[in-house]
């Protein structure tokens, strides 16, 4: 295993360590608090803030302890590839991080969302919101689209190696196509299947709350669930991809300048950044206002209205106060 990669990661160890012990404090608690409220678009009413504290305190430690257990899972696997030193094991480790990650935080979130109810009164909608209230097209589109590439960039593959032009996967191994690559993608499907049926479970589940504005946060909180949710195949299909491209460029030895090989070679290489750019670019859209405030435009328009009319205003970079942002957040 390659020594910086060792390096690097005890180092994101260490540094995920004390970031587990700096959000148990008062102040960084209250800042993600804050944070969060400005993302979701709706306002920190002192009678529900205590435990809005605690929830995204608890999301926020299972996203760091996910994290962990992601980079150690990760550097197990290159272990169990014989301490290979490819250069883009990172990114494998950083797929399972990113997975990890996730799926902790899903998990804490579903504790949350099927955790008895008490009896008491409580609001009711007449018709039941669908994921289509909580998730953008654009996000949905994204991770079924990639894992549809990767199912088929995985066939394109095995095609091209059945043909071998001018013999230059003579010395591909079974192994190079299986693992991790084809193990991957073997996971993105199911969990796609796993998704979906958790989508259609957690929407199923009712939204107890006394009043809109509790209402309001827990469609804010079943938002970024759900988004989190819809996101994993296609994290893990994007990877599955990119270490099979670099994998087999790896694979070939020593192409010939000019030769089918060496198209490939460069085809393959430049195929897996790609992959990177096109998974931070999702990323980081599925993070943008709109995406995060899709739900308030679906099940509560005015306030959405009132949030775009302020942040377009030309008070548009001061949030609003406390009494105000309470007047206009369900």
């Amino acid at each position: 295993m390659n020594p910086v990669l060792v390096i690097l990661a005890a180092l994101v160890m260490a540094g995920l360590g004390i970031r587990l012990a700096y959000i148990s404090t008062a102040e960084p608690r209250r800042r993600m608090l804050h944070a969060y409220s400005r993302q979701v678009g709706l306002a920190l009413v002192p009678g529900i803030v205590p435990e809005l504290s605690r929830r995204l305190y608890r999301r926020e430690r299972a996203q760091v302890v996910g994290s962990m257990i992601g980079l150690a899972v990760g550097a197990a696997a290159l272990v169990s590839m014989g301490g290979s030193e490819s250069p883009w094991n990172g990114l494998l480790v950083g797929v399972t991080m990113t997975v990890a990650s996730t799926s902790a935080l899903i998990l804490n979130d579903s504790r949350a969302a099927f955790a008895p109810v008490p009896e008491a009164p409580r609001l009711a909608r007449s018709l039941s919101p669908r994921l289509a209230d909580y998730v953008t097209p654009l996000d949905r589109t994204f991770s079924l689209g990639f894992l549809a590439l990767a199912t088929l960039g995985y066939i394109a593959v095995l095609g091209v190696i059945a043909i071998n032009p001018e013999r230059v996967f003579d010395d591909v191994s079974v192994r190079t196509i299986l693992w991790p690559a084809g193990l991957l993608l073997a996971l993105a499907a199911a969990a796609s299947l796993l998704t979906w049926a958790a989508v259609g479970a957690l929407l199923d589940r009712g939204q107890p709350a006394s009043t809109s504005i509790e209402l309001a946060w827990s469609d804010a909180f079943r938002s970024t669930t759900l988004r989190s949710l819809v996101g994993i195949p296609g994290i893990i299909a994007a990877g599955s991809t990119c270490v099979l491209f670099l994998s087999l460029s790896d694979s070939i030895y020593r192409p010939e300048p000019g030769s089918v090989g060496e198209i490939l070679v460069k085809s393959f290489t430049i195929m897996g950044p790609v992959l990177v750019f096109a998974l931070i670019g999702w990323s980081v859209t599925s993070l943008r206002t709109r995406s995060t405030t899709h739900y308030l435009r679906r099940l509560w328009p005015e306030t959405a209205v009132e949030l775009d009319r302020r942040r377009r205003g030309p008070a548009a970079d001061n949030w609003p106060d406390e009494d105000s942002r309470e007047k206009t957040s369900a």
